[in-house]
């Protein structure tokens, strides 16, 4: 890792990571109020079980199952959404491995690859590349993300291939603004079917390959 990249790391470094335990605030939060809650529990149900049948035992389970869990659960949810994103969290998959080793080989000249090397995507490279634009781009990504996973564990085809078509308009999100793009001969020669799918920004019809061809194999 290079000095600056690692100096970037240190600055983004965990403020909140205690006894090694490299924990977001959120996830801390979680942690905290789950241990609460357990600690309630055993305490009420231990050291006097007459007081759940008393108004005040019931309304503190009330309060520990029916407030404090959902917020434990919404937050822990919240929290496992954006670790989703990463792209080390897309490399736990076995299959992905050849995929991202690709991604971050600074030697190589596959289209995903430039991308995340010059970080023309900023960050959560997968992610963003995979999931559509709109209010529920994010979560039609996640969908698939839990079939990736069913699929995973159920069998899957090789080689692996996207449902879809894939979008130009996760590129245009980005690049459509770029007066350097946008002026590019090609580019205004085949705007409607740019825009309207008709000719893929990938592959064959313009750009090189986003991956190698083969880094399924690779696990």
């Amino acid at each position: 890792m290079n000095p600056f990249e690692q100096s970037i790391n240190t600055i983004k470094s965990n403020p909140y990571s205690l006894y090694g335990a490299d924990l977001s605030l959120v996830a801390w939060i979680v942690l905290i109020l789950s241990l609460l809650c357990i600690f309630l529990i055993i305490r009420i149900l231990v050291q006097d079980p007459k007081k759940v049948a008393q108004p005040f035992g019931k309304w503190l389970l009330l309060i520990i199952f029916f407030i404090i869990s959902p917020i434990i659960y919404l937050l822990n949810f919240s929290e496992a959404v954006e670790d989703s994103k990463k792209v080390e969290f897309c490399n736990s998959c076995h299959i992905m491995n050849g995929y991202v080793n690709d991604v971050e080989d600074p030697d190589s000249e596959y289209l995903a690859s430039l991308h995340y090397q010059y970080r023309w995507v900023a960050g959560d490279q997968c992610f963003t590349c995979h999931s559509d634009y709109g209010l529920f781009g994010n979560a039609k990504a996640k969908m698939t993300g839990i079939k990736h996973v069913w699929a995973y564990y159920t069998g899957y085809e090789t080689p692996i291939e996207l449902y879809d078509t894939y979008n130009n308009g996760i590129c245009l999100r980005c690049h459509a603004p770029v007066i350097a793009f946008q002026e590019t001969e090609e580019h205004e020669e085949y705007a409607e079917d740019i825009i309207s799918n008709k000719m893929s920004c990938l592959g064959v019809d313009c750009h090189i390959r986003t991956h190698p061809e083969e880094a399924w194999r690779e696990q």
